[in-house]
């Protein structure tokens, strides 16, 4: 076991956790003054904290636990936060522990934010079956899904300990989603059918802990836009209107906003909001550091080379035994080079936790760790395919857009992939061929496929002509995403030019290829898809116009008036997307509506997967317990609350 969680434990575990007591009790009449003592004494708390807060709440800075819990808190038992049979002994935890993370990007860490994600729904793993009431405490549906009935959970509190009632979902109604001034356009998955072109949603507030949201269209699929799908938490339906009044043109003095305003550079209300106001994957970044969450840690980072996060102490779930949850104190994140050295620092007994910058290529170094006694590490499922060819189909060259426009070209391409040797080589066999493309590898057919499309020509060094005559070149950016991209883009690069094509391949810094990625600026890159969670709909990437085809995504969301239409299986790729946001999961409807994706990206190959089913591994320290060791990495990563460091 390693020394620093040694240290922790006999620091904290060895203390027996102290119950907040209730007020005192008025003294007993004279004539019961012989009462047994033990019916003098103060009733037991019902909860327990963790050591951590004992001073704080002794020197009077917090309440008792059963103060800063609700009613109700959410009990994590087995099958709440994890699959049944993904972490098949759940253990109750010991409290303590400083859990350690890296980053090789500055504010980004997809491993910390997945981890800290609340959302207002839930169910088991990241799925949607079983959905329920996380933030909120219960829900109902009406008969034809148009009336959505929702209860907090009385006594719940943002992190500095102000009540979270309805009048902060209130305020994100009334005062931010309908105020075009914050809002300029209402959001979709607000609207009827969550259809650009549905009415806004109704909300009625019934009372402190009680709300409807109600749309003039059944809207079958509102549960799952409330839950895991997209990552989006909570932010779209609760904000700390305590903390953000104060810079709203209706509650806040005029000269104080302006002042702030000037004081950032900033012209327009709307812009200050923004600055101050932290959504979902903001929450983690440093700009957003004390803002209030209903996370189980929450943010203090004051540098950018650091992140920390300390314990909620108004955190609303507990275990089985009543212990206020999380379990460990403290999540910290130093910011590293890049991929390689994250993981290098695993290999040092330096980080905790890891996941989104492992490899399945670094299983013998991760095997030589846990030999050492510092890690554990488990070889889970995927939720995503992990590296995919996407092409840029309105990148702005008109020679570029005619030839990849081309399902021919797009079928060389593919058949010139040689898969087995990449599943074999790069994620040593922990994967298997892709399902939703073609998967042979034929160079002789990409060769004659190519040659028929019109590029039989070639310049003097060999490589193919495009159609205006001149070297036709695929300019291929990757970004270090995660340890597994460049040596696959090294091996494609080989391949295409196998065929003939020439091919560069260029390594951008993660921060400009995003913005290239927003730009329409990258020709052809590599980045996962999230094809396992296409069939639940969860994630969207199906629909292309979310990746790199910028011009295309203009064209529908300006219904036509700027940017690029795309093809028509493309335009039904999203029309399929909005029938599903409408429809109720898993329903008959939704699952013909899941194969007639898989038929179009089959049939035209947009994306080009290397491999699916590929394993994910996920790193954790050798001294942590209730990691899942089945089921989904990611869901594993997103776990982490009940997560602990055991003493012995």
């Amino acid at each position: 076991m390693k020394l620093f969680h040694l240290l922790v434990s006999v620091l904290t575990l060895s203390v027996v956790l102290l119950a907040a007591c209730g007020p005192p009790e008025a003294a007993a009449p004279p004539e019961e003054a012989e009462e047994p003592a033990a019916e003098m004494a103060a009733p037991e708390s019902e909860y327990s904290q963790s050591p951590y807060l004992d001073a704080r709440v002794a020197a009077g800075e917090l309440p008792p636990v059963d103060e800063r819990l609700p009613t109700n808190p959410l009990v994590v038992t087995a099958g709440v936060i994890s699959q049944v049979e993904d972490l098949p002994d759940l253990e109750i935890g010991q409290y303590g522990g400083v859990m350690r993370f890296a980053h090789p990007s500055p504010d980004v860490h997809a491993d910390i934010a997945i981890m800290l994600i609340e959302n207002v729904l839930a169910a088991p793993g990241i799925g949607i079956t079983g959905i329920y009431g996380n933030v909120v405490e219960s829900y109902e549906v009406n008969d034809d899904n148009t009336v959505f009935s929702f209860n907090l959970r009385e006594g719940l509190k943002w992190s500095d300990g102000e009540p979270v009632t309805t009048a902060d979902v209130r305020f994100v109604y009334e005062d931010v989603l309908l105020n075009e001034t914050y809002t300029p356009g209402f959001p979709n998955k607000f609207r009827a059918a969550g259809s650009p072109d549905g009415d806004p949603m109704t909300l009625e507030i019934l009372d402190d802990y009680a709300f409807t949201i109600s749309f003039n269209e059944s809207y079958g699929g509102f549960l799952r836009e409330l839950s895991i799908k997209g990552w989006q938490g909570y932010t779209d339906v609760f904000k700390p209107a305590h903390h953000l009044k104060p810079i709203h043109s209706e509650y806040g003095d005029a000269d104080e906003i302006q002042a702030m305003m000037d004081e950032k550079g900033l012209d327009k209300q709307q812009a200050l909001f923004a600055a101050v106001d932290c959504l979902e994957w903001d929450l983690y970044t440093q700009r957003c550091s004390g803002f209030p969450a209903m996370w189980p840690w929450i943010n203090v980072t004051d540098n950018d080379s650091f992140m920390r996060f300390v314990r909620n102490p108004y955190y609303f779930k507990v275990d089985a035994a009543g212990n206020q949850l999380p379990y460990i104190d403290e999540v910290v994140s130093a910011l590293a080079a890049d991929t390689d050295a994250v993981n290098l620092k695993a290999f040092a007994d330096e980080v905790d936790l890891l996941r989104e910058d492992t490899a399945l290529l670094k299983l013998p170094l991760y095997q030589e760790a846990k030999d050492k006694g510092y890690i554990n590490f488990a070889i889970l499922d995927n939720h995503v395919d992990p590296t995919s060819l996407w092409l840029n189909y309105t990148y702005d060259d008109p020679v570029w857009r005619e030839v990849v426009n081309n399902v021919e070209f797009r079928r060389a391409l593919n058949l010139a992939i040689n898969r087995p040797e990449l599943i074999e080589t790069v994620y040593y066999g922990f994967g298997s061929l892709p399902e939703t493309v073609p998967s042979e590898h034929d160079l002789a057919q990409a060769q004659e496929i190519l040659d028929s499309i019109g590029m039989d020509q070639r310049d003097s060094d060999g490589w193919r002509l495009g159609p205006d005559g001149n070297t036709f070149v695929l300019h291929f950016e990757v970004a270090d995403h995660a340890p597994d991209m460049l040596p696959v883009a090294e091996l494609m690069v080989e391949y295409f030019q196998e065929a003939g094509i020439k091919t560069n391949l260029k390594k951008l810094e993660p921060s400009y290829w995003g913005e290239l990625f927003g730009a329409n600026g990258l020709q052809a890159t590599l980045l996962w898809s999230v094809q396992p969670m296409w069939r639940d709909d969860t994630w969207d990437d199906y629909t292309i116009i979310t990746r790199v085809s910028t011009e295309w995504r203009r064209w529908v969301n300006s219904n036509g008036e700027s940017g690029l239409e795309p093809p028509a299986s493309v335009q039904r790729l999203v029309e399929i997307h909005q029938e599903r946001i409408a429809a109720i999961p898993a329903s008959e409807e939704d699952l013909a509506l899941a194969e007639e994706i898989y038929q179009i990206h089959y049939d035209n190959l947009w994306v080009l997967p290397i491999a699916e089913k590929v394993g994910y591994v996920l790193v954790t320290d050798a001294a942590m317990r209730n990691v899942p060791i089945a089921g989904q990495a990611i869901a594993g990563n997103n776990s982490g609350e009940q997560m602990f460091y055991a003493s012995e």
